[in-house]
């Protein structure tokens, strides 16, 4: 899903006067791919609750909005990089968790991890 979202953003850099002209590509699909893992484990996190997936959307475009249209590279390479990070382990961290079987109620717990 965060590779479909970031690919819903490529017509941005079509049209003159959006901020992501002034943004490289491979870096701002890279952060938005990323923070779509990111907004998933939130969702996730938080059972399901929509709101709070919405909030942080929110709060991130509105921090990059009051930042200014015209963002540095540095700057969008620093947040693929971070939210890269925070998904990688997000990722690891939820695949390393026991697993119950809703049928039979047994757990399977990954190898190296105790429960």
């Amino acid at each position: 899903m965060a590779i479909t979202w970031a690919l819903w953003h490529i017509p941005a850099f079509l049209f003159p006067g959006m901020a992501q002209q002034h943004m490289p590509p491979i870096a701002f699909l890279l952060m938005v791919a990323a923070f779509g893992i990111f907004l998933a484990l939130l969702f996730n996190r938080t059972r399901g609750h929509l709101v709070s997936t919405m909030l942080a959307h929110f709060s991130f475009n509105m921090c990059l909005a009051v930042g200014g249209a015209v963002l540095g590279s540095v700057f969008i390479w620093t947040l693929a990089v971070i939210f890269s990070i925070i998904a990688i382990f997000g990722l690891a961290k939820l695949s390393a968790r026991p697993i119950r079987i809703a049928k039979t109620g047994a757990i399977f717990a990954p190898l190296g991890t105790e429960i």
